[in-house]
């Protein structure tokens, strides 16, 4: 029995074999190496096998096997963003989308000056994609920036003039266009990496009314007006943002700071504001605060979810907010709406608000009966000159709201 100590050290020891998987000089550019060390019993020895060991217990032996590595995992330079799937920012406000190199070989130092020194370090390029189109950003080379027009003094790369390791844009200023995919691409020498990243700018500002009448607010009676409806009065600097993303409306209304302002970019009689025949956003500055004008109010979160209630026969205010109530929901208000079409909710059906409001969202503008070719919350109204909600007693769906404690929104419409 003392020759089989041979044969079991033999077996023990040998190395682990992977079918179909080729050692560095096979030509397949796939590695293996001998680090991963593995646990293994060895086999069980009958009674008088002579090896010392327990008769029938395992004894743990340490083999050494091979680690074979995807050839990707094995380049020289490596780029992550370690935030997905998706990044959520706020409208007006600034976002550091992380991009993160590695170097398997040695890294490039920053602060060496001279034209040799900048051809050495990583090339650094960000774009944004959106709807199938890719636009620059900028691109980095060692101290040296180029930043696009469209993103000028709102995109930079804080720490890579550091640190040739941290490729973090900045991007401040946000607007709801900014949504989209954002790409980061790294190139030294042969070597080149990327990864991406999806980035949400939530909030929405929408201008709101009376019912009854145009210019019914004192600036008081507008930051009720906005909370009432679950929302808050905007800032300059949040209806700057919606205006560089496409919002324009030709009706004045306060803003936070107290002053009148509204978002023009297409200039029109009785639109011409402060600013003539220029796009932008007219600005009355501060004004008396008991004087009347609407308002432009804020929404962002959406703590629950909305859904379109509706019925063969539609609903009467009463019966939309009964409704709601026997479902565990309430009607929703007019900021959630808001917020929700923010975030894609899309329905071509009017529905009862708590206000007493009768709107619907449209994110994909279509047929002429779903409101127009522009995207938007859309509202009815009694009046050619937007004012007056619908009578009570009409008849329209609903849309509830029901909070919840997930912090993701579901929004659920029934459309045709």
């Amino acid at each position: 029995m003392a020759s089989a100590l041979p044969l079991l050290l033999l077996w023990v020891f040998a190395p682990t074999v992977v079918p179909e998987v080729f050692g560095p000089e096979d030509g397949t550019g796939n590695s293996a190496s001998w680090a991963t060390c593995v646990l293994l019993p060895a086999p069980s020895v009958p009674c008088g096998g002579g090896l010392g060991v327990g008769v029938g217990h395992p004894t743990p032996v340490l083999l050494m096997a091979p680690l074979f590595s995807h050839p990707e995992d094995l380049k020289a330079l490596q780029v992550s963003i370690p935030r997905h799937p998706a990044l959520d920012a706020v409208l007006a406000g600034a976002i550091t989308i992380p991009c993160l190199i590695t170097y398997l070989g040695p890294q490039p130092t920053a602060g060496t000056a001279g034209r040799r020194a900048v051809l050495g370090t990583p090339r650094v390029k960000w774009t944004f994609i959106s709807e199938g189109r890719e636009v620059e950003i900028l691109v980095a080379r060692g101290d040296r920036v180029k930043v696009s027009e469209d993103y000028r003094l709102r995109a930079s790369l804080p720490i890579f003039h550091q640190r040739y390791t941290n490729a973090s844009l900045l991007l401040t200023e946000l607007r709801p266009n900014d949504s989209g995919i954002y790409r980061c691409d790294v190139q030294h020498g042969i070597e080149d990496g990327h990864d991406i990243l999806n980035v949400k700018v939530k909030g929405v500002v929408f201008h709101y009314r009376e019912g009854s009448m145009r210019y019914a607010y004192t600036f008081a009676e507008a930051l009720e007006a906005c909370a009432r409806i679950g929302a808050r009065i905007a800032t300059p600097e949040q209806l700057y943002a919606a205006y560089l993303g496409g919002y324009e409306q030709c009706d004045a209304g306060w803003i936070a700071d107290q002053t009148v302002r509204y978002p023009i970019h297409t200039p029109r009689e009785a639109c011409y504001g402060d600013m003539n025949g220029f796009p932008g956003v007219r600005n009355y500055g501060v004004v008396d605060p008991e004087d009347m004008y609407d308002v432009y109010c804020y929404a962002e979160d959406l703590p629950g979810e909305i859904f379109l209630e509706t019925a063969p026969d539609k609903f009467t205010l009463e019966e939309a907010a009964a409704r709601c109530r026997a479902l565990g929901a309430e009607l929703a208000s007019t900021g959630q709406l808001y917020a929700a079409w923010s975030a894609g909710l899309d329905a071509c059906s009017p529905g009862w608000l708590a206000d007493g409001s009768v709107r619907y969202p449209i994110v994909t503008p279509r047929e002429q009966r779903c409101g127009g070719a522009l995207p938007g919350v859309k509202t009815i109204f009694l009046f050619r000159n937007q004012t007056g909600f619908p009578d009570a007693q009409s008849r329209y769906d609903a849309y509830c709201f029901r909070g919840i404690t997930c912090m993701v929104p579901i929004l659920h419409a029934n459309t045709s």
